[in-house]
């Protein structure tokens, strides 16, 4: 397993026989499992021994590999549970990330090699137990976003010491395929030098290696000391689209109690049709590629090269390719890397009415998600450009006479942001929580606001409920929200947002009033220099009615 240049390299076992000779490795592909662990910091899980660490108030394993590794034979194929191995899997270390391009200092990080989890225990006597097994806490299960081409289950501010700590819950982070590799359907792809057989490739592959995380946490739930019964799963951005893809797929739902769904683009599905069409993207942009002329080395495109020979960063530069493709032209509301509607795994596309499976949901965004597209260098007639692309492409007259009636008047780059912000994150949320059967759906947006976010201009942007409910305020968003102050106002809205998050966790409600309820909801964020006494949270029905009625007459399916 190669290591990612700012991440550990990966964990490894100590394979021990009986004389008591021990070996250092890689998980081994062996069938025999050891009797029983050999000290307080080692649990027997379903696929081996696994020795954890020591973390602030929890016991912590970092790294554990769930699937077998997608490399070979199995790039492009859907996960396969990891084989058990002997010995004891030491894990000390995340493992590394999916294969990307990070950024123009790291470059290309990370490998195939990506199919693993953290698992992170709450430990609040320093003197007790390592894992209390009869401790039956609820399970978190957490996806990470990065818009399905970035990011990692190991980032730092998803660690989860003091997150797992405030929820009392076994948190469990899980690390999946991206980009090419695993969220583009080359199964819909036409033969080409690209894909020669499309049938090398299965639908869903991304979102099968959760469907198998999904598996392995509720078999070993009880060895952390989990209650296998109150799986939740939970995830942001495209993290929280994927988890709103899983509230649609039957496989999973004997196995969750739960989800918990911040900021996702809910629309971010395909369907055959649509992946159809990405893959034609797809092979454009990798006949650009292989005619650019390049020198050797990692990246490098080969003419007639097919994506089952190719380098893990010969696909990364493809991703990178097709997501430029997307941020330019705004083609339709799931970009190019997103689960599909296969009749098989997701039989339906989560926003369709039928297609839920019936779990409970709190799902919710913030104010201003796509604020942020105001410090991007294009013109304002190019961002206006753009969202009325988009808009057309949802509904085509509908979105865009909705488009022409909220969003075009005014300040335009921020109405032109802010129409991107319903678009892709507010609208689609509204209607994941509004096709839930039994109206068994939350709904919450966040406020927060701190004077670096003022003086931006990004005001509660996308992902900072991160830091908020982390408890991260050194990571992510963070910084830039306290770069000018603001720490209380941080506080204030993490005091009052972990509780009704942990309450839905414990008991499947977080107690407020439903969507369902008037359209009502939940309203978190301090105002850093506001009155004293005012408050933190409130509740309020129905927020914008005129412009909720406008998106409800769009069909955000594609």
């Amino acid at each position: 397993m190669s290591s990612a240049p700012d991440t550990p390299p990966g964990s490894t076992t100590d394979t021990t026989d009986t004389t008591g000779t021990t070996t250092t490795g890689h998980t081994t592909g062996t069938t025999a499992l050891p009797a029983a662990p050999r000290d307080r910091w080692t649990v027997r899980t379903t696929t081996g021994l696994v020795k954890g660490h020591a973390a602030t108030g929890v016991t912590a394993f970092s790294g554990i590999p769930y699937a077998e590794p997608p490399t070979g034979d199995l790039r492009f194929r859907r996960a396969v549970p990891k084989t058990p191995w002997s010995g004891v899997f030491h894990a000390d270390r995340p493992g590394d990330y999916c294969a990307q391009f990070r950024n123009r200092r790291l470059g290309w990080i990370g490998s195939e090699d990506c199919l693993w989890l953290n698992v992170v225990v709450p430990r609040p006597d320093p003197r007790g137990p390592a894992v209390d097994p009869s401790a039956r806490r609820p399970v978190v299960v957490y996806l990470h976003g990065g818009g399905n081409v970035h990011g990692s289950a190991g980032e730092p501010l998803l660690t989860g010491e003091h997150f797992a700590t405030a929820m009392d819950a076994v948190y469990v982070a899980v690390n999946y395929r991206l980009g090419v590799l695993g969220q583009l359907s080359l199964a819909h792809a036409e033969p080409s030098s690209m894909m020669p057989d499309p049938s090398r490739a299965d639908t869903n592959v991304g979102l099968s290696d959760i469907v198998t995380a999904v598996e392995w946490v509720h078999a070993n739930a009880e060895v952390f000391g989990g209650d296998p019964s109150r799986i939740t799963v939970m995830g942001e951005s495209s993290g929280g689209a994927m988890v709103s893809a899983l509230t649609a797929v039957p496989r999973v739902r004997p196995l969750l109690a739960g989800a918990i769904s911040q900021s996702p683009a809910a629309a971010m599905v395909h369907t055959p049709d649509l992946a159809a069409y990405w893959c034609r993207r797809a092979a454009h942009h990798w006949a650009e590629l292989a005619a650019a002329p390049s020198g050797p080395g990692r990246g490098q495109v080969r003419a007639g090269e097919a994506l089952v020979d190719t380098s893990p960063e010969a696909l990364s530069r493809l991703t990178e390719a097709l997501s430029r493709d997307n941020l330019s032209a705004a083609h339709d509301l799931a970009g190019p890397f997103a689960p599909v509607v296969d009749g098989d795994l997701l039989p339906a596309h989560p926003l369709a009415p039928g297609a839920q499976t019936g779990l409970p949901l709190l799902t919710g965004t913030n104010r201003h998600e796509y604020l942020l597209m105001r410090w991007e260098p294009a013109t304002t007639a190019h961002q206006r450009a753009r969202a009325r692309r988009l808009a057309a492409a949802i509904d085509g007259s509908v979105s865009t006479d909705l488009f022409d009636r909220f969003y075009a008047r005014g300040r335009t780059r921020r109405r032109c942001a802010m129409f991107m912000s319903d678009a892709i994150f507010t609208a689609p949320t509204r209607r994941l929580a509004s096709v839930q059967p039994d109206g068994a759906a939350w709904m919450y947006r966040l406020d927060l606001e701190t004077p670096s976010l003022r003086a931006t201009g990004v005001r509660a942007i996308h992902a900072l409920d991160l830091p908020v409910l982390f408890e991260r305020y050194d990571a992510g968003r963070g910084p830039l929200a306290l770069a000018l102050g603001g720490r209380e106002a941080m506080v204030r809205t993490t005091a009052v947002m972990q509780p009704r998050w942990r309450a839905f966790i414990h008991d499947g409600d977080p107690g407020f009033p439903r969507w369902s309820e008037d359209h009502t909801v939940q309203v978190f964020g301090a105002v850093e220099g506001g009155r004293a006494g005012d408050p933190a949270e409130f509740t309020v029905p129905d927020p914008d009615p005129e412009l909720r009625r406008a998106w409800d007459a769009v069909d955000l399916l594609p």
